[in-house]
């Protein structure tokens, strides 16, 4: 037998006294459960995982996702969705060495949300007007670390884990009109920002057509305070009276009848673990691909 085939035989021979001794422990614990809802990632079917060099990436995968599956016999999805973020932080960490360098992988200010969409980026290079967000596994892997983010820090206003992460998820619509000509984002951004959290310009987003006047506001990752469109209208209407000379003495502030769906509380609300164990599959793979052809060049 060979070196490569020992390897992969010891691993699967790992794997199996890992199911044993969780099997012993369900037993041991008297729980019931439908072993068509647990959705166990199987990290040996993936053969880059396999190689001696990665023995400890993997030994730390499979552990987190051995504690994943309590999540799931308890259903529940949030704690499920801290380890399976645990899960993704290791993968995207090994794609930033081989893409990057080990300072940008170990750099506070290289923001998750970042990482990953430099990695799509990456394995979709050949596209022309790439946007990560239509792609399903993208939008999964970004409401876990939104889960993540919220159930990892604390709230000081008593709101419950379901509320907070409602209230990231939620997205509104704004419209402006008869605005001056001459109007840039820079001015708008300035107003809107104060409705989102930490005061962050890239959560707002901004269309404009100086044409007609017209600009198209988008504010997501609302402050706790701001719950309603009619708020931020009212808000806005109010404080534009007094800014008629940046914005125009016409402007006028309009609420959007079709508003967005809030699709984290949704996606939080429907809890699709085999939807997750599917993109996670996915996700692993694709990390395998680049290595492997990272290391062929």
């Amino acid at each position: 037998m060979d070196k490569v085939s020992q390897d992969l035989f010891e691993q699967i021979n790992n794997n199996l006294k890992n199911l044993t001794l969780f099997l012993d422990k369900l037993s041991k614990q008297e729980i019931k459960i439908d072993s068509s809802k647990i959705y166990i990632i199987d990290y040996s079917q993936h053969l880059w995982l396999n190689l001696p060099e990665n023995r400890e990436i993997k030994n730390q995968l499979e552990e987190y996702n051995r504690e994943s599956i309590n999540d799931i016999i308890n259903d529940n999805f949030i704690e499920f969705s801290r380890k399976i973020y645990l899960q993704i932080e290791i993968l995207l960490n090994q794609f930033i060495l081989e893409k990057f360098s080990a300072e940008k992988a170990q750099s506070i200010n290289y923001h998750k949300k970042s990482r990953l969409y430099d990695f799509f980026k990456e394995i979709h290079a050949a596209k022309i007007n790439f946007k990560p967000y239509e792609h399903d596994e993208y939008k999964t892997i970004s409401f876990i670390m939104d889960i993540r983010d919220v159930a990892s820090h604390g709230d000081s206003n008593g709101k419950t884990l379901a509320e907070r992460i409602e209230a990231k998820g939620k997205s509104i619509q704004i419209n402006l009109r008869c605005l001056k000509q001459d109007i840039t984002e820079d001015t708008i951004r300035k107003i809107f920002t104060q409705y989102v959290a930490n005061s962050n310009p890239n959560l707002v987003k901004i269309k404009i057509d100086n044409k007609t006047g017209w600009a198209g506001i988008t504010l997501s990752n609302l402050r706790d305070n701001v719950l309603t469109v009619k708020e931020v209208k009212d808000d806005i209407t109010s404080a534009l009276k007094l800014l008629r000379h940046q914005f125009g003495n016409n402007v006028d502030v309009i609420e959007p009848k079709q508003q967005f769906p809030n699709e984290l509380k949704d996606f939080l609300d429907k809890k699709n673990y085999l939807k997750v164990n599917q993109r996670m599959n996915w996700f692993i793979k694709e990390i395998g691909d680049f290595l492997n052809k990272i290391t062929l060049i």
